[in-house]
Formats: C-alpha cells, sequence, structure tokens
C-alpha cells in the first residue's frame, strides 16, 4: 500500500523550502490522495501513515492535445514497468472523455 501511496505522488515536488512552498504541498499532497483514492489506486478507506517527500522526474510544457505521450521514455529508467502501464493507460485516456 505505501508503494501505490508513493507512487501516486512521484509527480509532486515538496522540497521547496519556504512556508508557502509547505502550504501548497500539503494541498498538492492531500489532492494525489483524494485522486488516488477516486481512481482506485488506492482504496477509499485506506488508512494514510506516512506521505514521503516526492521527486520530479520529469517536466514537460505545452504538449499538443494530439501528441501522445510516451511514459516509458519519460519514467522507464526509475519506475517498475507495470506501473508505467497503468499510468500510460490512465494518460491515453485523458483526451478520449
Amino acid at each position: 500500500m505505501k508503494l501505490i501511496v508513493t507512487l501516486a505522488m512521484i509527480g509532486i515536488t515538496l522540497a521547496l523550502p519556504t512556508p508557502q512552498a509547505e502550504k501548497e504541498g500539503a494541498f498538492f499532497t492531500n489532492e494525489a490522495i483524494r485522486q488516488a483514492q477516486n481512481t482506485y489506486l488506492i482504496p477509499k478507506d485506506a488508512t494514510i501513515q506516512k506521505v514521503q517527500e516526492g521527486i520530479q522526474l520529469a517536466a514537460y510544457e505545452s504538449i499538443p492535445g494530439n501528441q501522445r505521450i510516451n511514459l516509458f521514455e519519460i519514467l522507464g529508467e526509475h519506475v517498475p514497468p507495470e506501473v508505467v502501464n497503468n499510468l500510460q493507460a490512465q494518460v491515453d485516456q485523458v483526451g478520449k472523455q
């Protein structure tokens, strides 16, 4: 369970030292947990015992809406393949809904 929560937090960077950044980090952490529960990555009744600081692996801006994002190229050497597969399936659905 800790692995899933940690992986859900991968894209969140909480390492900024300012108090405002800590508030923003807490907001993003809570939002990431809520989204992970809503998409059934973690059970809705799960108790979150500890959240570890995330790291930013990659950042992309201004990606055209019709361009496919290949998460294996971005995350392949940092994240287990089964996690990348799961995330890729979710990312692929973003423009189709």
